[in-house]
């Protein structure tokens, strides 16, 4: 019996001691699982006494993860919007704390969709119900208000910090809009309802390149848009499909330091990787609730290191992985 357990113990070490990699062996891997955050004390946070006295005295009142969405990665700071617990939540990985806000001001918030921070620490949070991007800080003090009077259904957001601009979907209106930082007053408009080039369906999230050049997965025409930094249309690709190296519902969307462009697909449960050209260099994951795999996935943010954080929404947790630059 005693040589029973200490072989299922051997077992149980040697599965969890593998690394689990993409490509699989022999092949050189590129992409490395790294951990999952399914709760608050998963990054190492701990109450202090007088938190922990409060509780005992009035009662635990703290926010779960219920449906993490949008996500925005910013120093040793992860921040991301959860539809189900209508919060926005900051995981700081350095000091090992948490906050969450749920109010901005007097607004409550209803159903927030992305998040994006400046570099003076400015938050930035879309909320498609109330039809506006809040700005708040880490207290969730009301800074300003975006869109209040021009969007009709604000969703994803992407930041470029050289030309200090926020872009800002519409997703019912099937347009970008691109704001100032600086005097908070629109700049240009891209896009509109339709299926041509440079035109959208229900785009949903973007991101913004190390040239400033921009993703838009424009989701109900099944296709991924690039436009340059002034809104002028480059190129696009893919097809819709359920199989792997088409586009069923993809979402969120990020490249990494290489220029290798992630999608997350919720219909396929998976994280597709393609190069400009529109060719697929690799898949990560499929239907599941083990680690590395996804259960209708929605946002994805990937560090400057490479560090990749992917919304995995109906599994009620973040996976992270890393780009290991493991060449083409």
């Amino acid at each position: 019996m005693r040589l029973i357990i200490l072989f299922m113990l051997l077992l149980s070490w040697i599965v969890n001691a593998t690394e689990l990699v993409w490509p699989p062996p022999p092949e050189k891997p590129k992409i490395k699982w790294v951990r999952s955050i399914e709760k608050l004390e998963d990054i190492g946070a701990k109450k202090g006494f007088f938190s922990k006295l409060a509780d005992l005295l009035f009662g635990e009142e703290k926010k779960m993860m219920v449906k993490p969405f949008g996500s925005f990665i910013k120093g040793e700071k992860l921040y991301f919007t959860d539809t189900g617990s209508k919060s926005v939540f900051i995981f700081d990985f350095k000091e090992k704390k948490f906050s969450v806000i749920d109010h901005i001001g007097d607004y409550q918030l209803i159903s927030p969709i992305d998040v994006a921070v400046d570099d003076k620490g400015k938050i930035y949070v879309s909320d498609s119900v109330l039809g506006t991007v809040f700005i708040t800080n880490e207290d969730g003090d009301f800074l300003g208000k975006i869109g209040s009077n021009l969007i009709v259904r604000p969703t994803g957001l992407a930041l470029d910090s050289k030309r200090k601009r926020l872009y800002i979907v519409d997703t019912l209106k099937g347009k970008i809009y691109v704001v100032s930082l600086k005097s908070k007053k629109l700049i240009m408009k891209i896009g509109k309802i339709g299926n041509e080039p440079g035109q959208f369906n229900r785009p949903t999230f973007l991101t913004i390149d190390k040239e400033g050049n921009i993703y838009v997965s424009d989701s109900m025409n099944a296709r991924i848009q690039i436009f340059n930094p002034e809104g002028k249309f480059i190129t696009m690709f893919g097809e819709r499909g359920t199989t792997i190296g088409s586009l069923a519902n993809p979402r969120g969307i990020a490249v990494d330091s290489d220029g290798n462009i992630y999608i997350a697909d919720t219909l396929l449960s998976a994280i597709q990787v393609f190069n400009k050209k529109g060719e697929l260099l690799l898949v990560i994951g499929h239907y599941g609730t083990n680690k590395g795999e996804f259960a209708f996935p929605v946002d994805i943010s990937i560090s400057p290191d490479d560090y990749i954080f992917v919304s995995d929404s109906y599994n009620m947790r973040i996976q992270v992985f890393r780009y290991l630059k493991g060449g083409k």
